[in-house]
Protein backbone atom coordinates (compact mmCIF):
# COMPACT_ATOMS: atom_id res chain seq x y z
CA UNK A 1 0.00 0.00 0.00
CA UNK A 2 1.81 3.41 -0.95
CA UNK A 3 1.36 6.47 1.20
CA UNK A 4 2.22 9.50 0.92
CA UNK A 5 2.20 12.76 3.02
CA UNK A 6 -0.56 14.96 2.73
CA UNK A 7 0.11 18.69 3.26
CA UNK A 8 -3.60 18.97 3.81
CA UNK A 9 -4.10 16.71 6.68
CA UNK A 10 -0.37 16.59 8.26
CA UNK A 11 -0.58 13.11 7.93
CA UNK A 12 0.86 10.15 5.77
CA UNK A 13 -2.16 8.75 3.75
CA UNK A 14 -2.86 5.93 1.61
CA UNK A 15 -2.70 6.67 -2.38
CA UNK A 16 -6.23 5.22 -3.34
CA UNK A 17 -6.99 6.28 -7.14
CA UNK A 18 -10.11 8.07 -7.63
CA UNK A 19 -10.18 5.52 -10.70
CA UNK A 20 -9.20 2.10 -10.52
CA UNK A 21 -5.68 1.83 -11.82
CA UNK A 22 -5.28 5.19 -12.67
CA UNK A 23 -3.49 7.88 -11.25
CA UNK A 24 -3.75 12.06 -11.62
CA UNK A 25 -0.90 14.24 -11.45
CA UNK A 26 -0.58 17.91 -11.44
CA UNK A 27 2.33 19.46 -10.56
CA UNK A 28 3.30 23.35 -11.25
CA UNK A 29 6.03 24.15 -13.67
CA UNK A 30 8.60 26.35 -14.21
CA UNK A 31 7.42 30.61 -14.24
CA UNK A 32 9.62 31.18 -17.28
CA UNK A 33 11.17 34.44 -17.18
CA UNK A 34 15.19 33.28 -16.91
CA UNK A 35 17.28 29.64 -17.30
CA UNK A 36 15.97 26.80 -15.17
CA UNK A 37 18.28 26.30 -12.29
CA UNK A 38 18.85 23.76 -10.06
CA UNK A 39 15.68 24.24 -7.90
CA UNK A 40 13.43 23.80 -10.47
CA UNK A 41 14.80 20.31 -11.45
CA UNK A 42 14.91 19.86 -7.91
CA UNK A 43 10.85 19.55 -8.12
CA UNK A 44 10.87 18.10 -11.65
CA UNK A 45 12.99 15.17 -10.67
CA UNK A 46 10.92 14.84 -7.54
CA UNK A 47 7.75 14.20 -9.07
CA UNK A 48 9.69 12.18 -12.63
CA UNK A 49 10.41 9.68 -9.63
CA UNK A 50 7.03 9.56 -8.39
CA UNK A 51 6.09 9.06 -11.89
CA UNK A 52 8.04 5.81 -12.86
CA UNK A 53 7.55 4.49 -9.54
CA UNK A 54 3.40 4.56 -9.60
CA UNK A 55 4.22 3.16 -13.38
CA UNK A 56 6.61 0.70 -12.41
CA UNK A 57 3.87 -1.40 -9.67
CA UNK A 58 1.44 -0.91 -12.53
CA UNK A 59 -0.37 2.34 -12.27
CA UNK A 60 -1.57 4.16 -15.36
CA UNK A 61 -0.45 7.88 -15.08
CA UNK A 62 -1.49 11.38 -16.36
CA UNK A 63 1.18 14.09 -15.40
CA UNK A 64 0.41 17.59 -16.36
CA UNK A 65 3.16 19.75 -15.67
CA UNK A 66 2.19 23.11 -17.19
CA UNK A 67 4.62 26.44 -18.26
CA UNK A 68 3.40 29.78 -16.66
CA UNK A 69 4.20 31.65 -19.96
CA UNK A 70 2.06 34.95 -18.56
CA UNK A 71 3.20 36.41 -15.57
CA UNK A 72 4.56 40.05 -14.47
CA UNK A 73 8.49 38.39 -14.04
CA UNK A 74 8.78 38.04 -17.35
CA UNK A 75 6.99 40.95 -18.52
CA UNK A 76 9.58 43.19 -16.50
CA UNK A 77 12.57 40.65 -17.91
CA UNK A 78 11.35 41.12 -21.43
CA UNK A 79 11.24 45.11 -21.07
CA UNK A 80 14.72 44.98 -19.61
CA UNK A 81 15.77 42.86 -22.84
CA UNK A 82 13.31 45.04 -25.02
CA UNK A 83 12.24 41.90 -26.42
CA UNK A 84 8.19 41.27 -26.71
CA UNK A 85 7.21 38.65 -23.42
CA UNK A 86 5.97 36.26 -26.10
CA UNK A 87 9.26 35.95 -27.34
CA UNK A 88 11.54 35.64 -24.08
CA UNK A 89 8.78 32.97 -22.95
CA UNK A 90 8.95 30.66 -25.59
CA UNK A 91 12.67 30.66 -25.78
CA UNK A 92 12.58 29.87 -22.32
CA UNK A 93 10.78 27.44 -22.91
CA UNK A 94 12.35 25.52 -25.41
CA UNK A 95 15.63 25.77 -23.05
CA UNK A 96 13.94 24.52 -20.23
CA UNK A 97 12.45 21.25 -22.31
CA UNK A 98 16.19 20.79 -23.37
CA UNK A 99 17.81 21.39 -19.93
CA UNK A 100 15.00 18.72 -18.56
CA UNK A 101 15.91 16.19 -21.51
CA UNK A 102 19.64 16.46 -20.67
CA UNK A 103 18.58 15.55 -16.99
CA UNK A 104 16.61 12.47 -18.44
CA UNK A 105 13.08 13.24 -17.16
CA UNK A 106 9.95 11.47 -18.26
CA UNK A 107 8.08 13.68 -20.87
CA UNK A 108 5.12 14.82 -19.14
CA UNK A 109 1.55 13.54 -20.33
CA UNK A 110 0.77 17.50 -20.94
CA UNK A 111 2.81 20.36 -20.65
CA UNK A 112 0.50 23.08 -21.08
CA UNK A 113 1.08 26.90 -21.44
CA UNK A 114 -1.22 29.64 -19.57
CA UNK A 115 -1.15 31.69 -23.05
CA UNK A 116 -2.99 28.72 -24.71
CA UNK A 117 -5.56 28.51 -21.87
CA UNK A 118 -7.35 31.86 -21.79
CA UNK A 119 -10.21 31.06 -22.81
CA UNK A 120 -10.53 28.40 -20.13
CA UNK A 121 -9.35 30.84 -17.98
CA UNK A 122 -12.06 33.39 -18.52
CA UNK A 123 -14.71 30.75 -18.51
CA UNK A 124 -13.68 29.93 -14.70
CA UNK A 125 -13.40 33.66 -13.30
CA UNK A 126 -17.13 33.94 -15.59
CA UNK A 127 -18.03 31.32 -13.39
CA UNK A 128 -16.89 32.38 -9.88
CA UNK A 129 -18.50 35.91 -10.62
CA UNK A 130 -21.55 34.18 -11.53
CA UNK A 131 -21.59 32.39 -7.92
CA UNK A 132 -20.34 35.08 -6.10
CA UNK A 133 -17.24 34.21 -5.46
CA UNK A 134 -15.60 36.85 -7.32
CA UNK A 135 -15.75 40.33 -8.28
CA UNK A 136 -15.00 42.92 -10.96
CA UNK A 137 -13.67 46.20 -10.19
CA UNK A 138 -14.23 49.62 -12.05
CA UNK A 139 -10.50 49.49 -12.83
CA UNK A 140 -10.89 46.10 -14.85
CA UNK A 141 -9.67 44.17 -12.61
CA UNK A 142 -10.97 40.51 -10.76
CA UNK A 143 -10.60 39.27 -7.38
CA UNK A 144 -11.67 36.48 -5.00
CA UNK A 145 -14.04 36.98 -2.57
CA UNK A 146 -11.95 35.56 0.25
CA UNK A 147 -14.48 35.68 2.70
CA UNK A 148 -16.96 33.75 0.91
CA UNK A 149 -15.05 30.79 1.28
CA UNK A 150 -14.91 28.87 4.78
CA UNK A 151 -12.25 26.75 4.38
CA UNK A 152 -9.75 29.48 3.23
CA UNK A 153 -6.25 29.04 5.32
CA UNK A 154 -6.94 24.90 5.37
CA UNK A 155 -3.63 24.12 3.91
CA UNK A 156 -1.83 26.06 5.31
CA UNK A 157 -3.22 25.79 8.28
CA UNK A 158 -4.09 29.18 9.27
CA UNK A 159 -7.07 31.02 9.91
CA UNK A 160 -7.97 34.43 7.55
CA UNK A 161 -6.52 36.48 10.24
CA UNK A 162 -3.11 35.12 10.50
CA UNK A 163 -2.90 34.83 6.56
CA UNK A 164 -1.19 37.91 5.15
CA UNK A 165 -2.80 40.00 2.27
CA UNK A 166 -3.48 38.69 -0.83
CA UNK A 167 -2.05 40.71 -3.44
CA UNK A 168 -0.50 43.88 -3.48
CA UNK A 169 -2.50 46.60 -1.90
CA UNK A 170 -5.00 47.64 -4.05
CA UNK A 171 -7.66 50.47 -3.92
CA UNK A 172 -10.27 48.44 -5.68
CA UNK A 173 -10.65 45.41 -3.42
CA UNK A 174 -13.64 44.63 -0.74
CA UNK A 175 -10.77 43.27 1.68
CA UNK A 176 -7.33 43.07 1.69
CA UNK A 177 -6.99 39.22 1.75
CA UNK A 178 -9.15 38.93 -1.94
CA UNK A 179 -6.63 37.44 -4.68
CA UNK A 180 -6.34 38.86 -8.36
CA UNK A 181 -8.01 36.43 -10.61
CA UNK A 182 -7.85 38.73 -14.01
CA UNK A 183 -5.12 41.92 -13.91
CA UNK A 184 -6.01 45.05 -16.08
CA UNK A 185 -3.10 45.09 -18.47
CA UNK A 186 -2.71 46.24 -22.10
CA UNK A 187 0.69 44.75 -22.70
CA UNK A 188 1.68 43.65 -26.14
CA UNK A 189 1.79 39.97 -26.54
CA UNK A 190 0.70 39.37 -22.87
CA UNK A 191 -2.64 40.97 -22.66
CA UNK A 192 -6.36 39.52 -23.87
CA UNK A 193 -10.00 40.88 -24.29
CA UNK A 194 -12.38 40.17 -21.71
CA UNK A 195 -15.60 41.31 -20.66
CA UNK A 196 -13.79 43.10 -18.00
CA UNK A 197 -11.44 44.72 -20.39
CA UNK A 198 -7.89 44.04 -21.56
CA UNK A 199 -5.97 41.85 -19.20
CA UNK A 200 -4.11 39.02 -18.62
CA UNK A 201 -5.17 36.18 -15.83
CA UNK A 202 -3.66 36.19 -11.80
CA UNK A 203 -1.08 33.55 -10.92
CA UNK A 204 -3.35 31.32 -9.27
CA UNK A 205 -6.51 30.63 -11.62
CA UNK A 206 -4.23 29.33 -14.57
CA UNK A 207 -3.23 26.42 -12.66
CA UNK A 208 -6.98 25.57 -11.72
CA UNK A 209 -8.08 25.77 -15.11
CA UNK A 210 -5.09 24.16 -16.29
CA UNK A 211 -5.94 21.24 -14.19
CA UNK A 212 -9.51 21.24 -14.88
CA UNK A 213 -9.05 21.13 -18.62
CA UNK A 214 -6.24 18.34 -18.36
CA UNK A 215 -7.21 15.89 -15.40
CA UNK A 216 -11.03 17.42 -14.57
CA UNK A 217 -12.27 18.64 -11.94
CA UNK A 218 -10.72 16.03 -9.32
CA UNK A 219 -8.03 14.28 -9.19
CA UNK A 220 -5.13 12.29 -7.30
CA UNK A 221 -2.50 14.52 -6.59
CA UNK A 222 -1.28 17.98 -6.65
CA UNK A 223 2.48 18.63 -6.19
CA UNK A 224 4.97 21.52 -5.90
CA UNK A 225 7.55 23.18 -3.99
CA UNK A 226 7.04 23.74 -0.22
CA UNK A 227 7.17 27.69 -1.09
CA UNK A 228 4.04 27.25 -2.93
CA UNK A 229 1.75 25.98 -0.25
CA UNK A 230 0.63 29.88 0.45
CA UNK A 231 -0.51 32.13 -1.48
CA UNK A 232 -0.70 29.48 -4.58
CA UNK A 233 -2.26 26.92 -3.66
CA UNK A 234 -4.13 27.61 -1.00
CA UNK A 235 -6.19 30.21 -3.77
CA UNK A 236 -5.92 26.91 -6.27
CA UNK A 237 -7.90 24.94 -3.62
CA UNK A 238 -10.68 28.15 -2.45
CA UNK A 239 -10.96 28.84 -6.76
CA UNK A 240 -11.48 25.42 -7.83
CA UNK A 241 -14.00 24.37 -5.29
CA UNK A 242 -15.59 26.86 -5.49
CA UNK A 243 -16.18 27.09 -9.19
CA UNK A 244 -16.10 23.37 -10.17
CA UNK A 245 -18.54 22.50 -6.88
CA UNK A 246 -16.58 19.85 -6.13
CA UNK A 247 -13.21 18.39 -4.49
CA UNK A 248 -9.86 19.26 -5.99
CA UNK A 249 -6.84 17.49 -5.08
CA UNK A 250 -6.95 14.79 -2.85
CA UNK A 251 -2.88 14.71 -1.78
CA UNK A 252 -0.73 17.56 -1.97
CA UNK A 253 2.72 16.32 -2.09
CA UNK A 254 5.09 18.83 -1.07
CA UNK A 255 9.27 18.68 -1.86
CA UNK A 256 11.50 20.70 -0.07
CA UNK A 257 13.76 24.16 -0.79
CA UNK A 258 17.24 24.43 -2.41
CA UNK A 259 19.92 26.23 -0.64
CA UNK A 260 23.56 26.44 -1.75
CA UNK A 261 26.46 26.35 0.89
CA UNK A 262 23.91 27.13 3.87
CA UNK A 263 22.19 30.22 2.00
CA UNK A 264 19.24 30.16 -0.22
CA UNK A 265 19.45 30.09 -3.63
CA UNK A 266 19.29 33.28 -5.63
CA UNK A 267 20.41 35.41 -8.71
CA UNK A 268 21.24 38.23 -6.40
CA UNK A 269 23.58 36.36 -3.77
CA UNK A 270 25.39 35.01 -7.03
CA UNK A 271 24.69 31.37 -6.08
CA UNK A 272 22.55 30.85 -8.32
CA UNK A 273 23.12 27.45 -10.56
CA UNK A 274 21.47 27.32 -13.75
CA UNK A 275 21.37 23.33 -15.10
CA UNK A 276 23.01 24.54 -17.92
CA UNK A 277 25.99 25.18 -15.94
CA UNK A 278 25.86 22.48 -13.39
CA UNK A 279 25.55 19.76 -16.58
CA UNK A 280 29.08 21.74 -18.20
CA UNK A 281 30.47 20.17 -14.62
CA UNK A 282 29.01 17.19 -13.87
CA UNK A 283 26.89 14.31 -15.60
CA UNK A 284 22.91 14.31 -14.98
CA UNK A 285 22.61 11.63 -12.92
CA UNK A 286 24.66 13.29 -10.65
CA UNK A 287 22.16 15.54 -9.71
CA UNK A 288 19.30 12.87 -9.76
CA UNK A 289 21.26 11.09 -6.99
CA UNK A 290 22.04 14.22 -5.03
CA UNK A 291 18.35 15.00 -4.75
CA UNK A 292 17.08 10.96 -3.97
CA UNK A 293 20.08 10.83 -1.25
CA UNK A 294 17.62 13.05 0.81
CA UNK A 295 14.00 12.49 1.49
CA UNK A 296 11.77 14.81 -1.16
CA UNK A 297 10.33 16.27 2.41
CA UNK A 298 13.72 17.68 3.43
CA UNK A 299 15.36 20.75 2.56
CA UNK A 300 18.80 20.17 0.50
CA UNK A 301 22.05 22.04 0.72
CA UNK A 302 23.93 21.90 -2.48
CA UNK A 303 27.80 22.53 -2.51
CA UNK A 304 30.62 20.98 -4.30
CA UNK A 305 31.63 18.51 -2.40
CA UNK A 306 27.77 17.51 -2.34
CA UNK A 307 28.33 17.11 -6.14
CA UNK A 308 31.79 15.42 -6.14
CA UNK A 309 30.52 12.93 -3.60
CA UNK A 310 27.88 12.00 -5.28
CA UNK A 311 29.68 11.26 -8.66
CA UNK A 312 32.23 8.86 -6.84
CA UNK A 313 29.19 6.88 -5.57
CA UNK A 314 27.68 6.96 -9.00
CA UNK A 315 30.89 5.91 -10.28
CA UNK A 316 30.50 3.02 -7.44
CA UNK A 317 27.28 2.32 -9.29
CA UNK A 318 28.42 2.25 -12.51
CA UNK A 319 31.72 -0.25 -12.14
CA UNK A 320 29.38 -2.66 -10.14
CA UNK A 321 27.17 -3.02 -13.34
CA UNK A 322 30.31 -2.90 -15.60
CA UNK A 323 31.32 -5.88 -13.61
CA UNK A 324 28.41 -7.88 -13.47
CA UNK A 325 27.74 -7.17 -17.62
CA UNK A 326 31.03 -8.80 -18.04
CA UNK A 327 29.99 -12.15 -16.43
CA UNK A 328 27.25 -12.62 -17.44
CA UNK A 329 26.28 -16.08 -18.89
CA UNK A 330 26.22 -16.05 -22.64
CA UNK A 331 22.82 -18.07 -23.12
CA UNK A 332 21.18 -16.84 -20.17
CA UNK A 333 17.07 -16.25 -20.86
CA UNK A 334 15.46 -13.13 -20.11
CA UNK A 335 14.33 -13.31 -16.13
CA UNK A 336 10.51 -13.11 -15.23
CA UNK A 337 9.21 -10.67 -12.99
CA UNK A 338 8.03 -12.73 -10.54
CA UNK A 339 12.08 -13.70 -9.86
CA UNK A 340 12.68 -9.48 -9.34
CA UNK A 341 9.54 -9.83 -6.64
CA UNK A 342 11.02 -12.20 -4.66
CA UNK A 343 14.54 -10.61 -3.96
CA UNK A 344 14.67 -9.19 -1.17
CA UNK A 345 17.01 -6.26 -2.36
CA UNK A 346 13.82 -5.52 -4.82
CA UNK A 347 11.39 -5.89 -1.73
CA UNK A 348 13.59 -3.76 0.19
CA UNK A 349 13.27 -0.96 -3.18
CA UNK A 350 9.27 -1.08 -3.10
CA UNK A 351 8.74 -0.88 0.78
CA UNK A 352 10.88 1.84 1.31
CA UNK A 353 9.35 4.05 -2.01
CA UNK A 354 5.45 2.76 -0.94
CA UNK A 355 6.13 4.73 2.56
CA UNK A 356 6.26 8.41 1.14
CA UNK A 357 8.67 7.97 -1.43
CA UNK A 358 11.59 7.29 1.02
CA UNK A 359 14.36 7.51 -1.19
CA UNK A 360 17.32 7.09 0.94
CA UNK A 361 16.36 3.77 2.70
CA UNK A 362 15.83 2.74 -1.27
CA UNK A 363 19.45 3.85 -1.77
CA UNK A 364 20.65 2.13 0.82
CA UNK A 365 19.99 -0.61 -0.57
CA UNK A 366 21.05 -0.05 -3.61
CA UNK A 367 24.61 0.18 -1.78
CA UNK A 368 23.95 -2.83 0.29
CA UNK A 369 23.23 -4.50 -3.26
CA UNK A 370 26.34 -3.36 -4.70
CA UNK A 371 28.49 -4.06 -1.86
CA UNK A 372 27.30 -8.17 -2.15
CA UNK A 373 27.90 -8.02 -5.96
CA UNK A 374 31.22 -6.30 -5.32
CA UNK A 375 32.15 -8.82 -2.55
CA UNK A 376 31.81 -11.81 -5.59
CA UNK A 377 34.50 -10.86 -7.26
CA UNK A 378 36.51 -13.61 -6.52
CA UNK A 379 33.52 -16.33 -7.03
CA UNK A 380 32.24 -15.52 -10.57
CA UNK A 381 28.07 -17.03 -10.73
CA UNK A 382 27.25 -16.18 -13.10
CA UNK A 383 23.54 -17.20 -13.14
CA UNK A 384 23.61 -15.69 -9.57
CA UNK A 385 25.08 -12.52 -11.81
CA UNK A 386 22.13 -12.64 -14.00
CA UNK A 387 19.93 -12.12 -11.10
CA UNK A 388 21.53 -9.85 -9.56
CA UNK A 389 21.93 -7.67 -13.00
CA UNK A 390 18.03 -7.65 -13.35
CA UNK A 391 17.82 -6.17 -9.75
CA UNK A 392 19.92 -3.42 -10.24
CA UNK A 393 18.74 -2.38 -12.95
CA UNK A 394 15.22 -2.16 -11.73
CA UNK A 395 16.58 0.47 -9.40
CA UNK A 396 17.96 1.86 -12.00
CA UNK A 397 14.00 2.04 -13.44
CA UNK A 398 12.70 3.44 -10.38
CA UNK A 399 15.33 5.92 -9.47
CA UNK A 400 16.12 7.35 -13.34
CA UNK A 401 19.90 6.08 -13.30
CA UNK A 402 21.73 3.88 -15.25
CA UNK A 403 20.58 5.59 -18.53
CA UNK A 404 24.10 4.71 -20.00
CA UNK A 405 26.53 2.01 -21.00
CA UNK A 406 28.51 1.22 -18.07
CA UNK A 407 31.52 1.53 -20.30
CA UNK A 408 30.57 4.76 -21.87
CA UNK A 409 29.60 6.58 -18.57
CA UNK A 410 33.22 5.80 -17.47
CA UNK A 411 35.17 6.11 -20.26
CA UNK A 412 33.50 9.80 -20.48
CA UNK A 413 33.16 10.21 -16.41
CA UNK A 414 37.21 9.38 -16.84
CA UNK A 415 37.62 12.36 -19.49
CA UNK A 416 36.14 14.99 -17.79
CA UNK A 417 38.16 14.76 -14.86
CA UNK A 418 41.20 14.38 -16.55
CA UNK A 419 40.23 17.75 -18.60
CA UNK A 420 39.31 18.93 -15.10
CA UNK A 421 42.42 18.52 -13.08
CA UNK A 422 44.66 19.30 -16.36
CA UNK A 423 45.85 16.05 -16.00
CA UNK A 424 47.29 14.02 -19.35
CA UNK A 425 45.79 10.62 -19.59
CA UNK A 426 48.21 9.18 -21.40
CA UNK A 427 50.62 9.88 -18.61
CA UNK A 428 47.96 8.14 -16.42
CA UNK A 429 48.02 4.98 -18.46
CA UNK A 430 52.02 4.83 -18.56
CA UNK A 431 52.28 5.18 -14.91
CA UNK A 432 49.52 1.84 -14.38
CA UNK A 433 51.75 -0.01 -16.91
CA UNK A 434 55.01 0.99 -15.21
CA UNK A 435 53.07 -0.20 -12.25
CA UNK A 436 51.87 -3.62 -13.51
CA UNK A 437 55.85 -4.48 -15.01
CA UNK A 438 56.97 -3.51 -11.20
CA UNK A 439 54.33 -6.01 -9.65
CA UNK A 440 55.43 -8.22 -12.49
CA UNK A 441 58.70 -8.47 -11.74
CA UNK A 442 58.21 -8.32 -7.99
CA UNK A 443 59.26 -5.13 -7.03
CA UNK A 444 56.70 -4.01 -4.69
CA UNK A 445 58.36 -0.84 -3.71
CA UNK A 446 58.16 0.85 -6.59
CA UNK A 447 54.76 -0.78 -7.41
CA UNK A 448 53.74 1.37 -3.95
CA UNK A 449 55.61 4.28 -5.11
CA UNK A 450 53.69 4.70 -8.79
CA UNK A 451 50.59 3.85 -6.82
CA UNK A 452 51.38 6.88 -4.11
CA UNK A 453 52.13 9.14 -6.97
CA UNK A 454 49.09 8.31 -8.62
CA UNK A 455 46.63 8.66 -5.24
CA UNK A 456 48.71 12.17 -5.32
CA UNK A 457 46.78 12.71 -8.15
CA UNK A 458 43.67 11.71 -6.74
CA UNK A 459 43.71 8.61 -9.05
CA UNK A 460 42.38 5.29 -7.18
CA UNK A 461 44.08 1.90 -8.78
CA UNK A 462 42.13 -1.34 -8.13
CA UNK A 463 43.80 -4.38 -9.04
CA UNK A 464 41.61 -7.61 -10.23
CA UNK A 465 41.30 -10.51 -11.61
CA UNK A 466 40.24 -8.89 -14.77
CA UNK A 467 43.27 -6.27 -14.81
CA UNK A 468 44.08 -3.10 -13.45
CA UNK A 469 41.55 -0.26 -13.60
CA UNK A 470 41.71 3.20 -12.28
CA UNK A 471 39.02 5.96 -11.18
CA UNK A 472 39.21 9.68 -9.33
CA UNK A 473 38.92 9.84 -5.13
CA UNK A 474 39.49 12.62 -4.57
CA UNK A 475 37.00 14.99 -7.06
CA UNK A 476 36.74 16.39 -10.02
Amino acid sequence: MIKLYNTLTGNKEPLVPLAEGHIKIYACGVTVYDTSHVGHAMQALVFDLLVRFLSHVGYRVTYVRNFTDVDDKIIARASELAISPRKLAMSIIDSCRDDFARLGLTPATHEPCVSQNIPEIIAMIEQLIVDGFAYASEQGNVYFRVSKFPNYGQLSNQTVEQLPGGDSPADDKEDPHDFALWKKSEVVDASWPSRWGTGRPGWHIECSAMAKKHLGVSFDIHGGGRDLVFPHHENEIAQSVAANNSSYATIWMHNGLVTVDGQKMAKSLGNHITIKDFLDSWPAEVLRLAIITHHYRSDIDFSEEIFRNNCQRLLYFYETLQFLEKNLPTDSQPLSNDSLAEDEHYQKLIVALEDDLNTPIALAELQVLSKKINGMRNRIDRQQFAKLHKVMLAFGNVFGLFNEQPQTFIANLKQRALVANNIDGQHIETLIEQRRLARQNKDYVKADQIRQQLADQGIDVRDSREGTEWSFILGY
